[in-house]
């Protein structure tokens, strides 16, 4: 095994898919799973011998509800034990959230505990493939569906969310669908915060960014707002670079924070 090459870490209850994902993944020529657990306990267990024998983890596809210690307080022991996690090294862990539809109320405790990616248990192995490259390369990654559940979570604690784990240990989020957002004008109190300096929103971006803050896709902010597509993307990349946010998520969180878009969307 080369130094180049992702180590992964599998950890579910469910025992049939902890073996297809491993196989999935072992079948990649950049990817090794390293360990794997059925419990939280037994994955930190098996977190801290794959690191004591040289292999330490890049990404861990944790399952949030497990018997024992479910997936939440495992990640939360996880990357507060530096030594454990490799927080500071040059191969830190990070924790993808395998979770399941009717799992909305565990977002924000998943993301207080640093979890840095939230992927559906039946996603396609495209998507499961492109999430472990994108967290192991220092990104996030939100399957399309989460979304609108990661930002009514971070909506209720803006403040708390927008400074935790989840967004500070990384450095961008990578979406399966998507393209960039716009933000709005200044008349709202406060609006003008949050912008860079002598930056101001337009009324038409106000929208957009509303629109964005509700988890709805371009296509539809397009068909909500009758306007192009194309011109939906200008006002999103025009938001980006008058907040200096990188990507659609960041713009979200930082808006909710700001106070650029009303609390109660």
């Amino acid at each position: 095994m080369t130094g180049n090459r992702l180590r992964v870490a599998v950890v579910d209850d469910q025992r049939l898919l902890v073996a297809a994902f491993r196989s999935l993944l072992d079948a990649q020529p950049d990817v090794d799973v390293v360990a794997t657990a059925h419990d939280g306990r037994a994955a930190l267990e098996s977190l801290r011998r794959a690191r004591e024998r040289g292999d330490a983890v890049d990404v861990v596809l944790m399952d949030i509800r497990m018997p024992g210690l479910d997936g939440i307080a495992a990640t939360r022991r996880l990357l507060s034990d530096p030594e454990l996690s490799g927080r500071g090294g040059d191969r830190p862990t990070r924790v993808v959230m395998l979770t399941t539809f009717q799992e909305e109320e565990l977002v924000l405790g998943a993301l207080r505990a640093g979890a840095v990616g939230f992927l559906l248990k039946d996603s396609g192995p495209a998507d499961l493939l492109a999430a472990v490259r994108a967290v192991a390369a220092g990104r996030a990654w939100l399957d399309p569906v989460i979304t609108p559940y990661v930002l009514r979570a971070l909506e209720g604690e803006p403040e708390q969310a927008a400074a935790g784990p989840a967004v500070a240990a990384v450095d961008s989020v990578a979406m399966p669908v998507s393209s960039p957002i716009d933000a709005e004008p200044a008349e709202r109190p406060g609006a003008g915060v949050g912008l860079l300096p002598g930056e101001k929103l337009t009324g038409r971006e106000r929208d957009v960014l509303e629109l964005v803050c509700r988890g709805l896709t371009n296509p539809e902010i397009a068909a909500r707002l009758y306007i192009a597509e194309s011109t939906v993307k200008t006002h999103v990349k025009a938001l980006l670079g008058r907040t200096g946010c990188r990507n659609r998520v960041e713009l979200v969180i930082h808006a909710l924070r700001y106070g650029m878009v009303d609390a109660d969307l």
